[in-house]
Protein backbone atom coordinates (compact mmCIF):
# COMPACT_ATOMS: atom_id res chain seq x y z
CA UNK A 1 0.00 0.00 0.00
CA UNK A 2 1.40 3.80 -1.01
CA UNK A 3 1.80 6.24 1.64
CA UNK A 4 -0.36 8.21 0.34
CA UNK A 5 -3.00 5.28 0.50
CA UNK A 6 -2.47 4.63 3.68
CA UNK A 7 -2.68 8.13 4.82
CA UNK A 8 -6.06 8.27 3.17
CA UNK A 9 -7.14 5.50 4.40
CA UNK A 10 -6.02 6.14 8.14
CA UNK A 11 -8.41 10.09 7.77
CA UNK A 12 -11.10 7.86 6.62
CA UNK A 13 -10.70 5.83 9.82
CA UNK A 14 -9.89 9.06 12.25
CA UNK A 15 -13.22 10.22 9.99
CA UNK A 16 -15.64 7.54 10.86
CA UNK A 17 -14.80 7.10 14.48
CA UNK A 18 -15.10 11.08 15.31
CA UNK A 19 -18.19 10.57 13.63
CA UNK A 20 -19.35 7.09 15.31
CA UNK A 21 -18.52 9.30 19.12
CA UNK A 22 -20.44 11.92 17.98
CA UNK A 23 -23.26 10.68 16.67
CA UNK A 24 -23.40 8.16 20.37
CA UNK A 25 -23.95 11.34 21.93
CA UNK A 26 -26.38 13.18 20.07
CA UNK A 27 -29.08 10.13 20.10
CA UNK A 28 -28.45 9.91 24.05
CA UNK A 29 -30.84 12.10 25.76
CA UNK A 30 -34.24 13.38 24.90
CA UNK A 31 -36.12 12.81 21.85
CA UNK A 32 -37.91 16.11 21.96
CA UNK A 33 -34.13 17.53 21.33
CA UNK A 34 -32.74 15.01 19.06
CA UNK A 35 -33.43 17.06 15.92
CA UNK A 36 -31.36 19.94 17.39
CA UNK A 37 -28.36 17.34 18.26
CA UNK A 38 -28.32 15.85 15.43
CA UNK A 39 -28.18 19.23 13.47
CA UNK A 40 -25.37 20.74 16.05
CA UNK A 41 -23.15 17.36 15.52
CA UNK A 42 -23.08 18.10 11.80
CA UNK A 43 -22.22 21.23 11.86
CA UNK A 44 -20.13 20.90 14.20
CA UNK A 45 -17.72 18.27 12.20
CA UNK A 46 -17.57 21.14 9.54
CA UNK A 47 -16.90 23.86 11.68
CA UNK A 48 -13.87 22.13 12.95
CA UNK A 49 -11.01 23.50 10.47
CA UNK A 50 -8.93 20.02 10.81
CA UNK A 51 -12.03 17.73 9.51
CA UNK A 52 -13.30 20.25 6.86
CA UNK A 53 -11.01 19.82 4.28
CA UNK A 54 -11.87 15.89 4.56
CA UNK A 55 -15.43 16.66 4.26
CA UNK A 56 -14.94 18.82 1.45
CA UNK A 57 -13.42 16.50 -0.40
CA UNK A 58 -15.96 13.93 0.05
CA UNK A 59 -18.61 16.47 -0.92
CA UNK A 60 -16.44 17.36 -4.43
CA UNK A 61 -16.07 13.72 -4.73
CA UNK A 62 -19.61 12.82 -4.57
CA UNK A 63 -20.87 15.33 -7.48
CA UNK A 64 -17.98 14.21 -9.77
CA UNK A 65 -18.02 10.11 -9.73
CA UNK A 66 -20.60 7.74 -9.22
CA UNK A 67 -18.21 6.11 -6.47
CA UNK A 68 -17.93 9.21 -4.23
CA UNK A 69 -21.67 9.80 -4.34
CA UNK A 70 -21.95 5.83 -3.32
CA UNK A 71 -20.01 6.88 -0.13
CA UNK A 72 -21.25 9.81 0.78
CA UNK A 73 -25.36 8.32 0.43
CA UNK A 74 -24.37 5.40 2.16
CA UNK A 75 -22.81 7.45 5.12
CA UNK A 76 -25.71 9.28 5.22
CA UNK A 77 -27.82 6.34 4.93
CA UNK A 78 -25.98 4.76 7.62
CA UNK A 79 -25.90 7.55 10.24
CA UNK A 80 -29.19 9.50 9.68
CA UNK A 81 -31.65 7.04 8.03
CA UNK A 82 -30.42 3.53 9.89
CA UNK A 83 -29.00 4.36 12.94
CA UNK A 84 -31.54 6.90 13.62
CA UNK A 85 -34.17 4.94 12.58
CA UNK A 86 -33.25 2.56 15.12
CA UNK A 87 -33.97 5.05 18.15
CA UNK A 88 -37.28 6.74 16.69
CA UNK A 89 -40.26 6.10 15.19
CA UNK A 90 -40.40 8.01 11.91
CA UNK A 91 -41.14 6.63 8.35
CA UNK A 92 -38.10 6.50 6.34
CA UNK A 93 -39.77 9.33 3.90
CA UNK A 94 -38.91 11.91 6.64
CA UNK A 95 -35.30 10.20 7.70
CA UNK A 96 -34.64 10.87 4.46
CA UNK A 97 -35.89 14.72 4.81
CA UNK A 98 -33.73 14.77 7.64
CA UNK A 99 -30.55 13.96 5.48
CA UNK A 100 -31.66 17.04 2.53
CA UNK A 101 -32.05 19.50 5.54
CA UNK A 102 -28.34 18.94 6.49
CA UNK A 103 -27.06 17.66 3.07
CA UNK A 104 -28.78 21.04 1.73
CA UNK A 105 -27.34 23.67 4.64
CA UNK A 106 -23.67 22.18 4.46
CA UNK A 107 -23.76 23.04 0.56
CA UNK A 108 -25.00 26.13 0.85
CA UNK A 109 -23.10 27.15 3.57
CA UNK A 110 -19.87 25.47 3.11
CA UNK A 111 -19.65 24.72 -0.43
CA UNK A 112 -21.61 27.04 -2.58
CA UNK A 113 -20.90 30.07 0.90
CA UNK A 114 -24.34 31.46 0.22
CA UNK A 115 -25.06 34.72 2.38
CA UNK A 116 -26.21 34.65 5.35
CA UNK A 117 -25.95 31.01 5.61
CA UNK A 118 -22.10 31.24 5.03
CA UNK A 119 -21.48 33.68 8.11
CA UNK A 120 -24.77 33.04 10.52
CA UNK A 121 -23.65 31.14 13.78
CA UNK A 122 -24.10 27.96 13.99
CA UNK A 123 -26.49 28.23 17.14
CA UNK A 124 -28.71 31.06 14.49
CA UNK A 125 -28.64 27.63 11.77
CA UNK A 126 -29.66 25.50 14.90
CA UNK A 127 -32.50 27.60 15.56
CA UNK A 128 -33.85 27.74 11.97
CA UNK A 129 -33.26 24.55 10.96
CA UNK A 130 -33.54 22.02 13.96
CA UNK A 131 -37.36 22.52 14.46
CA UNK A 132 -38.16 21.15 10.99
CA UNK A 133 -35.50 18.60 11.33
CA UNK A 134 -37.53 17.70 14.52
CA UNK A 135 -40.88 17.59 13.10
CA UNK A 136 -39.60 14.84 10.84
CA UNK A 137 -38.72 12.81 13.85
CA UNK A 138 -41.68 13.42 15.63
CA UNK A 139 -44.05 11.76 12.54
Amino acid sequence: MSGATETANAGAENLAAYANARFQEAIAGPREQLGERLFRMSLTAWENPELRPTLLEKIRSAATSDAGAAQLRDHFSSMLVDRVGEVVDAPRLNLNAVVTQVVGVIMLRYVMRMEPLASASVDELVDTFAPTIQRYLDA
